[in-house]
């Protein structure tokens, strides 16, 4: 039998706002009172905590996002540095004749291969 369970509460009711009150299934409710009397707090500071430690997860998980797409940028940034520092070093090259071009066309392959960005 899926009931809920409804938890309010004085001190979260000042803390809240009138009114304020909390709604669980029966089996959350019976592990957070579980908890509580274990702790010896009110069941109404342990869902606080709850409630709490479930902003702190989302702020870190959009942290988390944020960083991850920085870094894709600063990746997107960096190939697009490489690619112009190749474009300029294989210009520099073929200024100096067919051979140079070749000789820096095997070294940015070499380079690429050290960085696995090409295979063999």
């Amino acid at each position: 039998m899926a009931g809920r369970f409804r938890l309010t509460d004085e001190f979260t009711e000042k803390l809240m706002g009138k009114g304020f009150s909390v709604s669980l299934p029966l089996e959350e409710a019976a592990i957070v009172e579980k908890e509580a009397n274990r702790l010896g707090l009110p069941a109404a500071s342990i869902i606080r905590l709850m409630m709490r430690d479930g902003q702190q997860r989302r702020e870190l998980e959009r942290q988390v996002d944020d960083l991850k797409t920085r870094i894709e940028l600063l990746q997107v940034q960096f190939q697009g540095l490489q690619i112009l520092l190749e474009t300029i070093a294989l210009e520099q090259a073929n200024a100096r004749g067919p051979q140079a071009v070749e000789n820096r066309k095997a070294l940015i392959q070499e380079i690429r291969k050290r960085q696995g960005l090409v295979e063999g």
